[in-house]
């Protein structure tokens, strides 16, 4: 069961690259204290988190490393080329099933919370959505429940990936044409839906 740290920025104006190469830094940072996968995801179609860039790696104890502590000084001083939002836990929800965790440069990623009671239910409609979305190409599904994460803390983040836009879009018109992916769009629309969407976003990976 995997647990990850995120943490999200908004690059200031004309300073993308300087945010990606400070990104790079701590990844490669934090590679060698043991957390090989980390990953930096440009929000695209996002609302307001759009043009945000979420990085995420393993959960690590690095608080106490000086190297990542003069590296977080530099990251908030004001001339930072990037303003942090927020910083969560989430841990990873096991559904006893396998699946491909190749990476893709497509990321969809749905928030939302729990209708009480409904555990089981929820468990279900993941399972039956994950098995329709690799059905069409879909990679690295998985379901996390966040932690230490403000007004969002124990909502569900179910995640999924593609190679490119264009299987993304495919997927995407499969929910209204294919059989599987009606009866899971029927699940979360009818009256028993075990969940209550709060976000969806789409990121792009930034390949670092």
């Amino acid at each position: 069961m995997a647990t990850s740290l995120t943490s999200v920025v908004r690059p200031k104006a004309g300073r993308l690259d300087d945010t990606l190469g400070l990104i790079v830094e701590v990844s490669k940072l934090l590679e060698r204290h043991g957390s090989p996968d980390n990953r930096a995801l440009i929000g695209g179609i996002a609302g307001e988190e759009t043009g945000t860039i979420a990085f995420t790696s393993e959960f690590d104890e690095l608080v106490a490393d000086a190297e990542y502590v003069s590296w977080l000084t530099r990251a908030s001083a004001e001339n930072s080329p990037a303003i942090l939002l927020s910083r969560s836990v989430a841990v990873e929800i096991p559904l006893g099933r396998s699946g491909s965790t190749a990476r893709g440069t497509v990321l969809e990623a749905y928030v939302s919370r729990i209708v009480p009671g409904r555990l089981d239910a929820v468990m279900e409609l993941t399972t039956a959505a994950f098995d329709f979305l690799e059905s069409m190409g879909a990679t690295n599904c998985r379901l996390m429940q966040l932690q230490n994460a403000g007004s969002l803390s124990e909502t569900l983040v179910a995640t999924w990936e593609f190679e490119n836009m264009r299987a993304y879009g495919r997927a995407g018109d499969a929910f209204m044409t294919d059989p599987k992916g009606q009866a899971v769009t029927e699940m979360l629309t009818s009256a028993t839906n075990p969940i209550t969407v709060v976000t969806s976003s789409v990121y792009r990976d930034a390949g670092i």
